[in-house]
């Protein structure tokens, strides 16, 4: 028996663009991929309003993305741009408009800090907004000298905050020639250097309100960059002299926060090429530490990037127990960038892309 025609009395429709807002900025609310929700946004207007930065998860844990660079090669027209690799879709997206040119780069909760050739611009800038948010000038640091080149006078960045969300944000950096420690604020007019240290800097990350960095000799202090002395440095940790933690000056030292507790990461080299990495765990509260073999289900990322740690869940897919890395040396093609397996000290070499005479490769969260 065939079914009933619909007279035109009982044809609805329905305007997406009437949802109630309440009921939108909820499923805005579970979009978990920056991706979809991009996508939201650009549907229509009051879409577009209930997909606000603060509805935005950032909590929800991300796998990064990889940013990397088009290479220079002699005799072929390359377009210019930004490639990025989505690790969970195994999908690569192009931009030939971001960065905003040459000049060094390095990236904190999906932000990157640009610096350009002739030291100009110093801003931090968003790969899908294209928010550009002004920072003091190189020159304003003490004892600035043009021949220490921009792609080595700041060498690390960990931001307090996502800019979007909030308006005390204070950017902070190991800087110069001794990588020493700074910090600023948009609409400072210089940067702020605190206490000078007598040895170099390696790697700095902010956790519960304070700065802590982590020395070659991998002693850590720590820095209320918020309270009445932000430029006060204060030791919170040294290895005693009896520790047995191989490593050397030529080691690169990475300092990563994980559940609760810090962890020291050396990175040796052989011919300037990786080999192997070392893992120290550290308790600030009691001043215990321990060497640790393996990682479980977490996986590190290190790199020219703010230095952070993820644990494989059913979201997250990627190889737990492992290290990925990118490349450690400014402008160079060799490309030493790849994942260390703890379990078989194995090291997984990246394909697919090229190195770059720009930057190297940089690990960036899929956040705003």
């Amino acid at each position: 028996m065939p079914s009933p025609k619909r007279s035109p009395d009982t044809e609805t429709s329905f305007d997406w663009a009437e949802l109630p807002v309440e009921l939108s900025a909820a499923i805005a609310k579970r979009l978990v991929s920056i991706r979809d929700y991009i996508s939201f946004r650009g549907v229509c207007e009051s879409w577009r309003s209930a997909a606000t930065f603060e509805n935005f998860d950032r909590e929800y844990p991300r796998v990064p993305w990889l940013m990397y660079f088009n290479v220079e090669e002699e005799g072929k027209e390359i377009a210019e741009g930004t490639k990025f690799l989505n690790m969970s879709e195994n999908k690569t997206y192009h931009t030939t408009d971001f960065p905003p040119g040459t000049g060094a780069y390095l990236s904190c909760r999906g932000w990157i800090l640009y610096i350009s050739e002739n030291m100009v611009d110093v801003n931090l800038t968003h790969p899908v907004w294209r928010i550009k948010i002004e920072l003091p000038c190189l020159d304003t640091f003490p004892a600035y000298k043009l021949e220490d080149g921009v792609s080595r006078f700041i060498s690390k960045m960990v931001l307090s905050c996502s800019p979007t969300t909030k308006t005390d944000l204070v950017v902070m950096v190991i800087w110069g020639e001794g990588n020493q420690l700074g910090f600023s604020r948009p609409g400072d007019s210089s940067w702020t250097v605190l206490d000078s240290w007598d040895d170099s800097f390696c790697d700095i990350i902010y956790h519960n309100g304070r700065l802590y960095a982590v020395d070659v000799r991998r002693r850590v202090v720590e820095c209320d960059i918020h309270g009445p002395n932000p430029g006060q440095i204060l030791q919170v940790f040294s290895l005693p002299k009896d520790h047995g933690f191989s490593f050397s000056n030529k080691d690169l030292c990475y300092f990563v926060e994980s559940s609760g507790k810090f962890l020291i990461v050396s990175r040796h080299f052989n011919d300037c090429k990786t080999m192997r990495f070392q893992i120290l765990e550290l308790d600030l509260m009691d001043g215990s530490h321990k060497e640790i073999f393996k990682l479980g289900k977490r996986a590190l990322f290190l790199g020219f990037n703010t230095s952070f740690c993820l644990e494989r869940t059913a979201s997250i897919n990627l190889k737990p127990n492992c290290i990925y890395f990118t490349d450690h040396i400014w402008r160079c093609m060799h490309l030493d960038t790849g994942v260390y397996c703890l379990f078989n000290g194995r090291i997984k070499d990246f394909g697919g892309f090229p190195g770059s005479v720009h930057a190297p490769p940089l690990w960036v969260l899929p956040s705003f």
